[in-house]
C-alpha cells in the first residue's frame, strides 16, 4: 500500500510508461472486477480522448501483459486466460492467482470490523494494526492521477483513516492511552481539523494525567477552526472539554462509536 509496485516472486513487472502505470493502477484497485475500457479512456484523456483511444488502450494492455509474461516466465496464453483477462467491454485482473497488499489490507480491515462487532477489542486491534502496517506511503505515489484514480485514492485514504480511528478507539477502551499518545499527536498534526482525532488525543492525554495538555489541544483546535474556517468545534467536542475541565470520568461507551465527534 503506497507506490505502485507489481512484483511476481523476485521479478519486477511494474510498467515504466506513465499511461500504462495508470491503467495497471485501475486494474489492481478494482481487482477481480471488470474495468470498462471507457473508464480507462476517461482516466487517460478525460473528456478529450484521441480518435484512436480504444486502439491505444489495447496497446497498453498488450504491453502490460508482456511484462507479466516476462515476470512469470509463463506463456502468453496463461497470462491472457488466468491473470489479465479480456471481458466484454473491458479487462479484469484476476486476484485468484496472486496475493497483493490491497487484497490483504481489505481482508484485515474486514476482520477488524467483525471483531469489533463481536466485542473483541483485542482481536480488532491486532487485525487493524496489521492492516495499517501494510501502508508504505501515500497510495499510488509517483503515478499521475486522472479523475477515476483520484476517486479511488480518496476512497483508500478515507478507508485507512476510518480503520485507524476504529483501532484507536479500541485501544483507548483497552486502557492503552499512554501507548498511542505519540501516534495521536502525529495524526493531529496531519489532520489539523479532524475533530475525532483531536478528541481521542484529548482523552489519551487526560487519562495519562495530563489534563492541562488535553485542554490545550482543544484550545488550539478551536483557535485554528475559528480563524481559518469560521467554525466552532462541535457540541460533542465541547462536551468533552467540559468533562475534562470538571475532572469527570470519560465513559468507554463514548468511545464505542466510530464518530466520537463529527469530523471536519
Amino acid at each position: 500500500m503506497g507506490p505502485l509496485s507489481l512484483r511476481l516472486g523476485s521479478s519486477e513487472a511494474t510498467p515504466s510508461a506513465k499511461k500504462e502505470r495508470r491503467i495497471l493502477s485501475l486494474l489492481l484497485l478494482n481487482y477481480s472486477r471488470v474495468v470498462p475500457v471507457s473508464l480507462m479512456i476517461d482516466e487517460l484523456w478525460g473528456a478529450a480522448p484521441p480518435k484512436r483511444a480504444l486502439a491505444t488502450v489495447q496497446t497498453y494492455i498488450l504491453n502490460i501483459r508482456k511484462s507479466l509474461v516476462r515476470a512469470l516466465r509463463a506463456d502468453s496464453k496463461t497470462v491472457y486466460r488466468d491473470l489479465l483477462v479480456t471481458r466484454s467491454g473491458g479487462y479484469l485482473f484476476n486476484c485468484a492467482s496472486v496475493v497483493f497488499d490491497l487484497q490483504e489490507y481489505r481482508k484485515l480491515e474486514s476482520a477488524g470490523r467483525k471483531a469489533l462487532d463481536a466485542g473483541d477489542d483485542r482481536a480488532a486491534v491486532r487485525s487493524l494494526r496489521r492492516a495499517d502496517n501494510l501502508w508504505d506511503g501515500p497510495p499510488l505515489a509517483g503515478v499521475e492521477l486522472g479523475l477515476p484514480l483520484e476517486v479511488e485514492v480518496t476512497r483508500l485514504n478515507q478507508s485507512r483513516l476510518t480503520a485507524m480511528e476504529l483501532r484507536i478507539a479500541a485501544e483507548l477502551r483497552l486502557g492503552r492511552h499512554a501507548d498511542i499518545l505519540s501516534e495521536l499527536a502525529a495524526l493531529a498534526l496531519q489532520h489539523p481539523f479532524h475533530e475525532n482525532i483531536h478528541a481521542y488525543l484529548m482523552v489519551a492525554l487526560y487519562r495519562s494525567g495530563r489534563r492541562t495538555c488535553a485542554l490545550e489541544v482543544f484550545q488550539r483546535l478551536r483557535s485554528k477552526m475559528t480563524a481559518e474556517l469560521g467554525l466552532e468545534p462541535s457540541a460533542k467536542l465541547r462536551q468533552l472539554q467540559e468533562a475534562i475541565l470538571n475532572s469527570m470520568e470519560i465513559d468507554n461507551e463514548e468511545l464505542s462509536s466510530p464518530r466520537l465527534c463529527s469530523s471536519r
